[in-house]
């Protein structure tokens, strides 16, 4: 049987996508959506600490549409992850380890995940990215990933390098 490969979610673009009501389209959208333990615990714990907007993406990781890959043990024993944390943050460093094992795609907005996956040839996209991968694949239009990425630096306070999906769109979306 032939599996997809994995999009290994971070913490942030699940908050994004949460913030934004559209867990159920990502999770609609994509197959393999995976996170790592640390993500789901930070996610828990934001859902406790009163951020009910984070609940969607907690209840996708409770239903299965988003899995939860090794468990934190096994992901903080792994000898790969040591040299990571000096970089990143756990739930980036577990997602990033999670992803070279996986042979996936890391999905993180976090710059120095994103570097140094590039550093690790993993591939990497982020929140914008799965937005323009909609519209491209005609899942999601413009109007409505402009409206999302609104909700996320107005409401979330994201930074976003685009105005709009539009700048990043491929020449024949």
């Amino acid at each position: 049987m032939n599996r997809a490969k994995p999009l290994v979610l971070d913490a942030t673009v699940l908050s994004n996508f949460a913030s934004s009501e559209s867990i159920s389209w990502l999770t609609s959208s994509f197959s393999g959506l995976e996170t790592a333990p640390s993500v789901e615990r930070e996610l828990r714990t934001g859902v406790e600490a009163g951020y009910p907007f984070l609940e969607a993406a907690v209840r996708a990781i409770d239903d299965e549409t988003i899995s939860v890959s090794g468990s934190t043990g096994e992901v903080a024993a792994s000898p790969e992850i040591h040299p990571v944390l000096q970089r990143l943050d756990r739930g980036e460093a577990e997602a990033l380890v999670i992803t070279e094992r996986t042979d996936g795609t890391l999905v993180t907005d976090d710059m120095a995940a994103r570097e140094l996956a590039d550093v690790r040839d993993v591939p990497v996209t982020g929140s914008i990215g799965l937005l323009v991968s909609g519209v491209h694949r005609d899942l999601l239009s413009v109007e409505t990933a402009d409206e999302w990425l609104d909700v996320w630096r107005e409401v979330r306070d994201y930074y976003a390098p685009v105005d709009s999906v539009t700048a990043v769109l491929p020449p024949d979306s």
